[in-house]
């Protein structure tokens, strides 16, 4: 790619689906890309862009942790960078954008069901890992992973 800044910003749902189809659900039909928490109200999606192009997705939500002592968690899911820009820290970018927007909302807490080849890429982030590996029938074995979220003061520089 000639230009090689990484925009992040808000998508829709509808804009994660080719990517996320195409990275996590390869020769499945563009439906299989569709998550339930799609509609959730507290949804945010993250788009990384290279020019126009949509080069990597995070969503997140909110959404009770696993061990169900963290009600108000945030939860980590879609995740996805075009393959041969893989390594180029757009997915961590993608990440922050989303630990972000969920520290402006007042969340704490953050966890995903990772898959085992990248839960490195989760623990340089500042993930742990919490149980033992478990299998997804449709993409194979993950580990829960969780963070905590700091809370960063806002600050009001704006005259009132």
């Amino acid at each position: 790619m000639k230009d090689s800044t990484i925009l992040l910003k808000p998508i829709t749902a509808e804009q994660t689906l080719q990517l996320r189809r195409d990275v996590l659900r390869p020769g499945a039909p563009l439906s299989a890309a569709i998550s339930p928490a799609d509609d959730n109200t507290e949804v945010y999606h993250a788009g990384a862009f290279i020019g126009d192009e949509l080069v990597g997705i995070a969503t997140v939500y909110m959404h009770p942790s696993p061990d169900g002592e963290h009600l108000d968690a945030w939860r980590l899911r879609g995740m996805a960078v075009r393959e041969e820009l893989r390594g180029q820290g757009i997915g961590r970018l993608a990440l922050q954008n989303c630990i972000d927007h969920i520290a402006l909302q007042g969340g704490t807490y953050l966890w995903c069901n990772a898959r085992t080849p990248v839960v490195d890429f989760y623990h340089k982030l500042g993930f742990e890992t919490v149980g033992k590996e478990f299998h997804k029938p449709r993409s194979g074995p993950h580990y829960v992973m969780v963070r905590s979220i700091p809370l960063f003061p806002i600050i009001n520089t704006f005259d009132s």
